[in-house]
């Protein structure tokens, strides 16, 4: 054996390290680091980034490790991430596994193969795999502090870099560094890591380091403890005058001067030659494996390159190790194949061969490969691999087909990377011969896919091209039907970029292209966002026909996924027309389907209408329990941060209106920590600007609304744009600038999409009239000329535009009317007018608004001489404000007591009911084991137990077991019995998603 060619010693980098070592003590006290290592090929990042990893180990760290594969320009879809998963699953048991996985499982073994795949996982789950993976690094993490590594950062797909940014900018309170590495020599101007680089570096908590090359001291202290002893004055000039401080060019150099016996003159100064010249010592098999080595890329299994190469196996390890002997090659950490020390020498000696000793070499690969894919370290690498391979052969034919299995396979979790695969095989698509007899498919279809393969991807405006060239490909003679589906995703991508009538004309042009007759799937396809965009526009009678029809045609033609996308729209629109019980009942058929066939996306919109609609009907805690069931598949699905966004907001109206305010902060700054974007942030930003400003915190509640404002400001939604009106409005009416609050709200009503929508308009309406009343009194009081009289008036005609068909819808149209009765002068006094809006907000059971009326009531009992009464309307109005913490509220009813002289008995706080005892607690079950018994209760099997709980069906039948054995039963239908006689309706033992109550 050779004496070893990589200094035993950690030279130089000191500073750095020490670095590193701060970023691990961060980590240790709970929070996120993000580290960047930067340098020119060969300077060191890999060795410096374990020496941080052997400290992490030392001091209790997890470390993982993944690292970018180059594989063509786009490199391997999720490279680090399936590295670093095959780490994992290796490192512990199939149980802890399990634990850490979570609900990720499933997407994940698109990624690796070797993860058990869940029964029944929904593939459009792969379309959230950053907030899964977020989830499985925070329950690694709650384990045992995490240091994850991602090396070779400029071969990133897009999808890793998109994955990695979103955990650079979410990760805040997990015990976790990432250190990432790149080559900043390799960077040009356009590559797609640059402008992340900037980005992250001006991230609090992303460090950046750049290394340079050794000064002599270091590369003497290199050569030192490589050779065992200090170089000569001549050899270490030589070293340095060659590897310029390079450190693994300075073992290069060491290594050809011992090979050399010291006499390295005349070796050639060009860094290619020089990493050759080892190279071209070595025996001619040993070369001829290197070559072959190099086709491969960085590593090769051994299995896989002993398929490509050929002869006998003595002569083939004879080569390898004369290679890792001579360290040109290395053992890879799996001890499965072999890579070289260095991704120089691999270029050196890729390009040094002829081009056709290149192709050969890629084709043997792609042969090998085609023949047998269980050669590949992972079968996932394998449509890619074939791509690549026969791309760098320059076999179109062969490339064609392998770039369409590419993209079908990476389809399932990396969008991006199967754009890339289709964007490249429409540019081989016409040099190719036979094109469409080759592949079984045609040009229409490719673009076609790679317009939704943008889509997924978020590139809208790239889809919407790749959708127009279809079209023009398909011409005014092709199929109607076809024609009629490529106008239905143009027509989607103009809805998305907010092209709304542009969008609508086409969706309808589509539409009118089919046949009446026979029914087929584009009729469904196209009726169904119709119904939604009509839905939004609120015309509510044409709305509800389309989606009938749209249910029809669904139902017709099997199109399952629409059917239930109508019916859930068709149940939103029955709740707008007063319909509650069938609004609710059509809701949840289209639930159903939608959870039965696994569309995951539409179930979740299901759940997101359905807490919307109980919340319109004013079944607060119902419309909290169904958020908070589709909170949870949000959570199991990787949607927290847009539907997961959408779902928190309704619940948290529910929250607020039933005076739930301390708790809906907690929500909101909850949902706020995933970092929720656009529309999706706003839903919550709008909750949390009304509580502040009803609790008083008017700055807070100014800046949140001008956040949220930022956030719509294309939008024309009632629902973000009037309630930001009317936290603005009520700002400046505590501020006491009533004409700009009145200004506010008359500008917000011109909007054209109130008319349908009492449930955002009639609290409008009526603040501005409590505003108007305020400030023709103050006119009155004050003897000025101006009145608001008339604009009071237009609003009292508007709330009269408005059916009453929500117990909110009702309060407030009594409270409008009862505001006029303060209007000087208002006529013989009396009570009538605001008693019947505290009967109407509290069947409504909305206690801000109860308290308000209460007030008001107390007021108008006050002036009416009832003191009696009004000290108990006061009473109530002040304990039901005290208790929201609605500071401002809280001080109008103090002061109608001071001017009244009312005095206000001070009433005792309710104690909180203590918790059910729990009988199950006698068998010592864990969670876990709870949740498996509570659904062995309802009658699931193990397979059905694996795929709720996301875990394996081995592990659910180890769980059952040890259930069976600790409550001492000797089966599942005893261990249901038992459950079901001691816990009939314990939270404990129901179904996760299914609590007693929902």
């Amino acid at each position: 054996m050779r004496g070893m060619v990589v200094s035993p010693v950690f030279v130089g980098r000191h500073e750095e390290l020490a670095t590193l070592a701060s970023e691990l003590s961060k980590v240790r006290t709970g929070r996120a680091c993000f580290v960047l290592v930067g340098g020119e090929a060969g300077v060191g990042k890999t060795r410096l980034v374990d020496e941080a990893t052997r400290l992490a180990e030392t001091s209790g760290l997890r470390a993982l490790t993944g690292r970018c594969v180059e594989l063509g320009p786009e490199g391997l879809p999720l490279a680090p991430l399936a590295e670093a998963l095959r780490t994992l699953s290796r490192s512990a048991s199939p149980e802890q596994v399990d634990a850490w996985l979570g609900p990720a499982r499933g997407p994940l073994a698109h990624v690796l193969p070797s993860l058990e795949p869940i029964p029944g996982t929904a593939a459009d789950q792969a379309a959230h795999l950053p907030e899964l993976v977020l989830g499985l690094i925070e329950r690694l993490s709650a384990d045992r502090p995490l240091m994850l590594v991602l090396e070779d950062l400029r071969w990133a797909d897009q999808s890793t870099l998109s994955l990695l940014t979103y955990l650079i900018r979410t990760l805040r309170e997990a015990p976790v560094l990432m250190v990432g590495t790149y080559r900043s020599d390799e960077l040009h101007r356009r590559h797609p890591l640059r402008p992340l680089l900037s980005g992250w570096e001006r991230m609090r908590q992303a460090r950046r380091l750049e290394l340079v090359r050794f000064r002599r001291d270091e590369v003497a202290a290199q050569v030192a403890a490589i050779l065992g002893r200090p170089a000569d004055p001549g050899t270490l000039d030589l070293v340095l005058d060659r590897s310029e401080g390079n450190a693994f060019l300075v073992e290069e150099m060491v290594e050809v001067v011992r090979d050399g016996g010291g006499d390295a003159a005349g070796l050639s100064p060009t860094l290619r030659d020089l990493l050759l010249i080892r190279v071209e010592a070595r025996s001619a098999a040993a070369q001829r494996l290197l070559r072959a080595v190099s086709a491969a890329g960085r590593q090769v299994p051994e299995r896989l390159l002993a398929a490509v190469v050929g002869g006998e196996p003595a002569a083939l390890f004879e080569a390898l190790r004369e290679l890792v002997e001579n360290h040109l090659l290395l053992v890879d950490e799996g001890g499965q194949g072999y890579a070289f020390r260095h991704v120089l020498a691999r270029d050196a000696v890729y390009h040094d061969m002829l081009p056709g000793e290149r192709a050969h070499w890629h084709v043997a690969y792609a042969r090998a490969l085609s023949a047998h894919p269980d050669l590949a370290a992972d079968q996932a690498e394998v449509p890619a691999a074939l791509a690549h391979h026969w791309l760098a052969a320059l076999d179109l034919p062969a490339a064609l087909p392998a770039l369409l299995a590419a993209a079908k396979a990476s389809a399932m979790y990396a969008p991006a990377e199967q754009l890339k695969h289709l964007e490249r095989a429409l540019e081989v698509w016409p040099r190719v011969p036979d094109a469409a007899a080759l592949t079984g498919t045609d040009l229409i279809e490719v673009l076609t896919e790679a317009g939704n393969a943008a889509y997924r991807a978020g590139w809208v405006d790239r889809s919407r091209s790749l959708v127009g060239q279809a079209l023009a490909e398909l011409g005014e003679d092709g199929s109607v039907s076809r024609r009629a589906l490529l106008m239905w995703r143009s027509g989607r991508t103009l809805l998305d970029l907010g092209q709304h009538d542009e969008g609508i004309s086409i969706l309808r042009a589509a539409l009118d292209l089919l046949p009446a007759e026979p029914l087929e799937y584009a009729h469904a396809a196209l009726l169904t966002p119709l119904a939604a965009t009509y839905l939004r526009d609120g015309s509510m009678r044409e709305a509800a026909a389309v989606a009938e029809r749209a249910v029809a045609v669904a139902t017709a033609v099997g199109a399952h996924t629409e059917q239930a996308e109508a019916l859930i729209t068709l149940g939103s629109m029955r709740a707008f027309l007063g319909e509650a019980e069938a609004s609710i009942a059509t809701l949840m058929d289209g639930l159903r389907l939608a959870e039965r066939i696994g569309a995951v996306e539409t179930a979740m919109r299901g759940w997101i209408n359905a807490s919307d609609v109980l919340e319109m009907f004013g079944r607060h805690q119902e419309a909290i329990d169904s958020a908070n069931v589709g909170l949870e598949l949000a959570r199991r699905t990787g949607s927290v941060r847009t539907y997961g966004a959408y779902l928190a907001g309704n619940m948290i109206e529910s929250m607020e209106r039933l005076g739930r305010w301390q708790e809906a902060r907690r929500a909101i700054a909850q949902a706020l920590r995933s970092e929720p974007e656009g529309m999706f942030s706003a839903s919550l930003l709008v909750r949390a600007a009304k509580i502040a400003v009803l609790s008083g915190r008017g700055e807070e509640a100014a800046r949140i609304a001008g956040q949220a404002r930022a956030l719509v400001i294309d939008s024309n939604e009632p629902q973000f744009l009037f309630p930001l009106a009317g936290d603005l409005a009520e700002g400046q009416r505590l501020a006491g600038d009533l004409d700009a609050a009145l200004a506010t709200i008359t500008e917000a009503l011109r909007h054209p999409g109130h008319a349908h929508l009492a449930r955002y308009s009639l609290p409008l309406i009526w603040l501005g009239s409590r505003i108007g009343i305020d400030r023709a009194i103050l006119a009155r009081d004050r003897r000025e000329a101006g009145s608001s009289d008339e604009v009071v008036e237009r609003l009292l005609a508007m709330a009269g535009d408005f059916p009453a068909i929500t117990p909110a819808d009702r309060g407030y149209a009594l409270a409008i009317a009862a505001e006029q009765t303060r209007l000087p002068p208002a006529g013989p006094l009396s009570t009538q007018e605001w008693r019947g809006a505290v009967t109407a907000w509290r069947a409504a059971d909305e206690p801000y608004m109860l308290a308000y009326c209460l007030f008001r009531l107390a007021e108008r009992q006050c002036a009416m001489g009832d003191r009696g009464d009004a000290v108990r309307s006061a009473a109530e109005a002040s304990r039901l404000a005290a208790g929201l913490g609605a500071e401002p509220l809280s001080a109008e009813i103090d002061a109608l007591a001071r001017r009244a002289r009312l005095v206000l008995p001070d009433e005792p706080s309710e104690q909180p009911a203590p918790a059910p005892p729990d009988p199950m607690a006698q068998f010592g079950l864990t969670e876990r084991e709870r949740e498996v018994l509570g659904l062995l209760a309802a009658g699931r099997s193990n397979s059905q137990i694996a795929a709720e709980l996301f875990i394996s069906p081995k592990t659910a039948s180890v769980h059952v077991s040890n259930i069976l054995a600790k409550l001492g039963v000797t089966g599942r239908v005893e261990a249901a019995a038992l459950a079901h006689r001691l816990a009939p309706a314990h939270p404990a033992l129901s179904p996760p998603g299914h609590r007693p109550g929902r």
